[in-house]
């Protein structure tokens, strides 16, 4: 799918800034510096996680997303991991152990 999408390019008129024009941002569809939407980008992350590379890259295909399992590997290693939890009760389980 293609999506054509108009965008306004606004001037920066503060002398001391470094950049000089500026892109807007269309909420939801729009990440700064990404040739994805949050949506296909979520996409990309989850047939990471789920099928890893080349895996990833073959469901991908089948959705007409081509890229390759290098990149597919690249987005999955760029996730952040999921936060640690801290049991809360600790049990032994001795159900192993054998009665002579």
């Amino acid at each position: 799918m293609l999506i054509e999408l108009s965008v306004r390019r606004l001037n920066c008129e503060n002398t001391a800034c470094v950049k000089v024009t500026f892109a807007e941002q269309a909420p939801g569809l729009t990440v700064r510096y990404q040739r994805r939407t949050p949506l296909l980008q979520r996409v990309v992350e989850v047939a990471g996680v789920l099928l890893a590379g080349r895996g990833g890259a073959r469901m991908l295909r089948d959705l007409n997303v081509t890229l390759s399992r290098s990149t597919v590997l690249s987005q999955l290693m760029g996730m952040p991991l999921p936060p640690l939890v801290t049991p809360q009760v600790l049990g032994v389980d001795d159900s192993g152990t054998t009665s002579a």
